[in-house]
């Protein structure tokens, strides 16, 4: 894991984990220009970062990292937490151990939906795809409308592709079968969702966390898919986190 960070260690801090197969900067780097008051830290993931990354073996050993550098280098507190797609599962898990204190968590596309049987093929859909964007051939629009959204580039343009299919799997075993904990119904602080309207997956998540998150507000963005709001249009994504950050 490598921390990355931006700003006056004085000002609110943010804390932003990336999805699977993409890198922080890839995520989150066009936000910047529009955070400038807060002390922004970006967590690049095991096999996720480098031109010949180490894979990423356990989620469970990279979440208790994330955990161990909030408690001895943050005073185990944030003022905000911002995960995107895996990255959000992440924060999910973070906030459901209760042992970090955090103000503020912005949900962008969390997946918590346990997959079961359809896990294994959206793994191996996963591989083939980040394979061909590799290797610059085209993914079966059918078949990339169904998963990440119609007409949605976006993902495309985030993707590291220096991923392996080790980090892959050992990522998906994890995020496609989570089981939200039990503890996360003591986090009360506010915690807010955003999806686009043509994600299902993180559809079936957002009413699996509002069983645990009565506090949680939902935004979807319409005609949006996977990472696109995001992507497409970073100064409204980041005006809007502010927004959500500041209001009382």
């Amino acid at each position: 894991m490598k921390i990355i960070t931006y700003g006056n260690k004085n000002n609110k801090s943010i804390f932003f984990i990336h999805g699977l197969a993409s890198t922080a900067d890839l995520c989150f780097k066009l936000l910047l220009p529009y955070l400038q008051d807060y002390f922004v830290i970006f967590c690049e993931l095991d096999g996720h970062y480098g031109s010949k990354p180490k894979d990423l073996t356990s989620m469970e050993e990279t979440i208790d990292s994330i955990e161990n550098y909030i408690l001895n280098e943050m005073g185990g507190s944030l003022y905000g937490l911002c995960g995107f797609s895996m990255g959000a599962t992440i924060a999910v898990e973070l906030i459901g151990r209760g042992n970090i204190s955090i103000s503020k968590v912005l949900l962008d596309a969390a997946i918590t939906a346990e997959l079961g049987l359809m896990a294994m093929p959206f793994t191996y859909a996963f591989i083939v795809g980040t394979s061909r964007i590799k290797n610059k051939k085209p993914i079966p629009k059918f078949l990339l409308d169904k998963i990440m959204g119609k007409d949605n580039l976006s993902i495309i343009e985030m993707m590291y592709p220096q991923i392996s299919k080790n980090t892959i799997k050992n990522a998906c075993n994890f995020i496609y079968h989570y089981k939200v904990p039990e503890n996360l119904t003591k986090f009360s602080s506010p915690v807010m969702f955003w999806r686009g309207s043509e994600e299902p997956i993180p559809a079936k998540s957002e009413k699996i966390l509002r069983e645990y998150l009565p506090q949680m507000k939902i935004e979807v963005f319409e005609g949006m898919g996977h990472g696109q709001f995001l992507h497409e249009h970073p100064k409204e994504y980041a005006e809007k986190l502010k927004i959500f950050l500041e209001n009382k």
